[in-house]
């Protein structure tokens, strides 16, 4: 029998990226013919400069800000558990809670936003509140991500819309809405939960993210097979099954007499046994689909307001959607975006 490997593959490109450079090797016996160069070394030379270059340089700038900030969150984090103890949670007292409202309006740097939110994150309206417009007062990438992490993933209503109308404010002409907000729409639509992919499809259609519309038309419809996980026989093997249903009878019938002897008496003990006729069902595998039904009718809206035409009859059909979206609605966009440059065009003379 083999052995089982449990190497996976980004475990094992870690694991290179780790190894040195230079490489050692075993010097030949003396009086040996060179030995000839061999493909598999070219091969694994190339795949190390390869990850070589994968490899993120420490120096870089993007290397040193992310440093930067992960030191910064550890640094403010053990403070702003012990700020949140002292001033809010149970406590009542405004005096104390506006106090504590002042000194958290301290932490304005963006790299402590995500502590901002998981920290707080149980606290009352007043608090969450006041960090949505920390983030929104920033004006920054951070702090537009942070607010869409809130009307995306929040688990209450309240503080999403509250997310999603600073996050609506900020969004200009000059300052269009930022990629990270995009990412984070990714993630509340993979996530898998209803009310953070509804929650996602709402701020992409507020916010008007046409270039994002293929991910809810990927996310309506989610599912995979099941795994066999029972057997009818309770063995594993080729006869496994998922379920079973049996429609039949039962008839009872004697299989065997055992006879009792006793002084001056006889009898016979009867053993009964059942036998069954009918029909058995068996499930060998089954399919989940998951139709998400709020996402669904949240693109219906956006892709008919956007379109002009209704888009209802598309259904759940992943693939009409895609033809829509390739065929029919990108060359609308297009044709629309060619016509507002027009009288551009002719204001400015054509020049």
């Amino acid at each position: 029998m083999r052995p089982r490997h449990s190497f996976r593959p980004a475990s094992l490109a870690a694991a290179l990226i780790a190894l040195p450079t230079t490489a050692v090797v075993a010097e030949p016996p003396r009086n040996s013919p060179p030995a000839p160069a061999a493909p598999a070394a070219a091969a694994a030379e190339g795949d190390r400069d390869w990850l070589e270059r994968l490899r993120l340089d420490p120096s870089s700038p993007p290397a040193k800000a992310h440093a930067d900030q992960a030191k910064a969150r550890r640094q403010a984090e053990q403070a702003l558990r012990k700020l949140r103890h002292q001033h809010f949670g149970r406590i009542k007292a405004q005096a104390v809670r506006q106090e504590g409202l002042l000194k958290l309006r301290e932490y304005s740097r963006p790299a402590v936003f995500p502590l901002l939110i998981t920290v707080f994150e149980k606290e009352d309206a007043d608090v969450r509140l006041t960090i949505l417009d920390m983030f929104a007062v920033a004006k920054s990438d951070e702090g537009d991500a942070a607010l869409a992490w809130v009307a995306t993933l929040d688990p209450k209503a309240e503080f999403r819309q509250a997310a999603f109308e600073r996050l609506a404010a900020l969004r200009t002409k000059e300052r269009p809405t930022s990629d990270r907000v995009k990412f984070v729409i990714f993630e509340g639509l993979r996530s898998g939960k209803p009310e953070a992919m509804t929650a996602a499809a709402q701020l992409a259609a507020n916010l008007n993210l046409v270039d994002v519309m293929p991910w809810l038309i990927n996310a309506q419809v989610t599912g995979q097979p099941v795994q066999q996980t029972a057997s009818l026989g309770g063995n594993s093997g080729s006869d496994e099954a998922l379920a079973w249903i049996m429609v039949g009878q039962q008839t009872a019938f004697v299989s065997d007499l055992v006879p009792v002897v006793g002084p001056n008496a006889v009898a016979f003990d009867p053993q009964l046994s059942v036998v069954n006729t009918g029909v058995i069902l068996r499930i060998i595998d089954a399919a989940v689909v998951t139709y998400h039904v709020d996402l669904h009718n949240e693109l219906v809206k956006w892709s008919t307001r956007e379109f002009g035409a209704p888009t209802d009859g598309l259904g759940y059909d992943i693939n009409a959607w895609r033809r829509w979206y390739a065929q029919e609605f990108l060359p609308k966009l297009a044709e629309r975006a060619k016509g507002a440059e027009a009288p551009a065009d002719a204001a400015t003379g054509g020049r």
